[in-house]
């Protein structure tokens, strides 16, 4: 499971969550399947690094 957070001032301003929901071995090339708490199903290739999937995450966020 992975978090990302974005606080102003120590308030949560916008914060989300993603648990891999990806069976099997891992394997270098496999994109993992990560369910976001908003229901969407993003992918994400684990060898790229955690960075790349916070920003996925990050670009989930709809600013109101």
């Amino acid at each position: 499971m992975m978090t990302v957070k974005i606080e102003v001032n120590g308030n949560v301003i916008y914060c989300r969550s993603a648990v891999n929901i990806t069976k099997g071995e891992y394997e270098e090339c496999k994109w993992n399947k990560y369910k976001v708490d908003t229901g969407e199903v993003i992918e994400h290739k684990p060898i790229d690094g955690a960075i790349p999937l916070a920003k996925k995450l990050l670009d989930t966020i709809k600013e109101t």
